[in-house]
């Protein structure tokens, strides 16, 4: 049949294609291969960040955020969002921990984490 290699190894109960039998005992089996990715709960966590980072108002603020320090009426008008769905984005980024803010006097001023940073300068941590 096309497209089948009949360089199989066995591992475990079923029969492996070679490269991925060889592949599996250079990194120490499915276990040690396992061992090498991020648990479940850091995974979804990196996904709720993906999740995000992938809307593009979200990736505006995140931009303007690495420009400056901003509060929210600035944030507003560069955005053209009202209040409440500035609010709502904020409050997603906040949550996945790329955005913060600190009160000055009767102003919230945002501005980025180092985990948001690290998303603008291309090397996420």
């Amino acid at each position: 049949m096309a497209g089948e290699d009949s360089g199989r190894s066995g591992e475990g109960n079923g029969s492996l294609p070679r490269e991925v039998a060889e592949g599996l005992r250079e990194v120490g089996g499915t276990q040690g291969l396992l061992a090498r990715i991020p648990d479940r709960d850091s995974l979804k966590e990196l996904s709720d960040r993906h999740q995000a980072l992938s809307d593009p108002v979200r990736l505006q603020i995140v931009h303007l955020l690495g420009a400056s320090e901003l509060c929210p009426c600035v944030l507003k008008e560069l955005t053209g969002l009202t209040d409440s769905k500035l609010s709502y984005h904020l409050g997603i980024l906040e949550k996945a921990r790329l955005v913060l803010w600190r009160q000055n006097k009767n102003w919230r001023v945002y501005r980025l984490t180092e985990l948001g940073r690290s998303y603008l300068d291309g090397s996420p941590i």
